[in-house]
């Protein structure tokens, strides 16, 4: 299955590391605010933007795309997930498709980062309706806080994309603070800035204003 995954990037998204960040990385995509602060309550706030993330999710995906869920793990040994590995997709992926589980373990070099990290790959095929979306989401944006639905309970790194082989498209919600939405073809991703413009971060809306100017 990672071998799909490799064939699907270098076909659509050529030479692009699965890594955040997403939207710096790719030339076509989104990048959204989640958290509105301005709430007031951390409680109400980490919850809202779990479910902003969520709209997001479905106004680019249809129920019924097909898509890969992949969780990386960033681990410093051998196994460090054997006790836990399926925690994501026990929690909040349909158990009749769980037999679909791969894992690999990889080794990821940048330029910018001096040690190589060790990364747990887990991947999974399904589609839109197989996961228990809303929940997650809420989980990934409480993850640097205590909280009940910690995924890693703050005790390893992880990163979790949703890559959509119908549409050719990947997200990420990196964490409370926002999430990115890359496309193989820009087309594609007109109809959600058109959408959701008022909930794209300020700070890189000139770059998404400009690739998506009426020609």
């Amino acid at each position: 299955m990672s071998h799909q995954i490799d064939l699907f990037l270098n076909n659509y998204f050529p030479k692009l590391l699965l890594a955040p960040p997403l939207f710096y990385e790719w030339p076509y995509g989104l990048r959204f605010e989640v958290a509105d602060w301005s709430l007031g309550k951390k409680a109400e706030v980490l919850e809202k933007a779990g479910d902003r993330a969520f709209d997001i999710v479905k106004s680019s995906f249809h129920p019924e795309d097909d898509m890969f869920l992949v969780t990386d793990v960033y681990s410093e040994h051998a196994h460090e997930l054997t006790k836990r590995k399926l925690l994501v997709y026990q929690k909040y992926v349909d158990r009749n498709m769980r037999f679909r589980l791969r894992h690999k373990q990889f080794t990821y070099e940048h330029p910018e980062i001096e040690e190589a990290l060790k990364i747990e790959r887990l991947t999974i095929k399904c589609q839109l309706k197989d996961i228990r979306m809303r929940p997650l989401l809420r989980a990934i944006c409480q993850e640097d806080f205590p909280a009940p639905n910690q995924i890693m309970k703050g005790k390893l790194g992880y990163e979790i994309y949703l890559i959509n082989l119908s549409k050719k498209m990947i997200f990420h919600l990196y964490d409370d603070r926002g999430c990115d939405l890359i496309a193989a073809d820009p087309e594609d991703l007109r109809p959600v800035y058109q959408d959701l413009k008022h909930w794209l971060l300020d700070y890189d809306r000139p770059q998404m204003e400009r690739l998506f100017a009426d020609k």
